[in-house]
């Protein structure tokens, strides 16, 4: 399946510069698709490589805040000014904020919310029109977490509420594009090892929690390959009949739960 996409992420750790992000770039890359990959100035020389190792098909940088809407207007004029045309629209935007109902601040709930949760809204809006054009191949992939639903962790209140929004979001728009032949699909990884969480925990606390998710299936977390693997496939032809669904993906950790 031949497609071109807009890939948009980043913010904070996370994006086509980083993490998941990065790997879901070049994975689409080697599946022959022609991208159009975003992260913060901030980020620009990561991103600048991920562009290499994704050129032979061409890969336009957009440096943006996708807390400001210019910017995310100009992701999209920038994509389909390269390419004319949009098929697939990943929302893989994360930011992770640690504070309980005792620490987090307004500020805090207001980052975490505009990036998961208003980018992608605003960013599908504007990529419907040209998803509608693809005649049915058109499609959207939001990243969200087994932490929507799967574990009270007091100490992540804003980021679990944040990614239940994008759950509740990933349905509503399947249902709602459904007549347009515009399918959605939600990712609903287990913890994964990137830099977000190696930035972000203190280092004895960061083995422990990833001692602790590691699957019984195979006795280690899932790895980042792994979810850019079934993105690549969700977003292609094998997939045409899947939406609504949401795929959780942590060797059956949540079944232990």
């Amino acid at each position: 399946c031949e497609f071109k996409t807009l890939f948009v992420k980043q913010w904070f750790r996370t994006g086509s510069s980083r993490g998941m992000g990065a790997e879901t770039a070049k994975g689409f890359a080697k599946q022959g698709a022609s991208l159009c990959i975003t992260g913060l100035p901030a980020h620009h020389e990561e991103l600048s490589e991920v562009a290499k190792a994704c050129k032979e098909n061409g890969s336009p940088q957009v440096l943006a805040d996708l807390t400001i809407q210019e910017d995310m207007d100009s992701l999209m004029n920038k994509t389909m000014e390269t390419f004319g045309q949009l098929d697939v629209l990943v929302n893989n935007a994360g930011i992770i904020t640690f504070a309980g109902i005792d620490q987090y601040t307004s500020e805090d709930f207001d980052k975490v919310f505009s990036i998961n949760v208003k980018a992608p809204i605003y960013l599908t809006k504007i990529a419907k029109p040209h998803l509608i054009k693809t005649k049915g191949k058109g499609n959207i992939i939001n990243m969200c977490s087994a932490a929507h639903d799967l574990y009270s962790n007091p100490q992540a209140l804003i980021y679990s509420m944040s990614k239940a929004s994008v759950v509740n979001f990933t349905k509503n728009t399947a249902a709602a594009l459904a007549k347009d032949g515009i399918r959605c699909n939600g990712i609903c990884p287990g913890v994964i090892r990137t830099q977000i969480f190696d930035e972000s925990i203190e280092e004895t606390g960061r083995e422990q929690l990833f001692k602790a998710e590691e699957s019984e299936l195979a006795n280690r977390l899932a790895t980042k390959s792994e979810v850019a693997h079934l993105i690549t496939f969700l977003a292609s032809d094998k997939a045409a009949m899947i939406t609504g669904e949401l795929f959780k993906i942590d060797g059956g950790k949540s079944l232990c739960r």
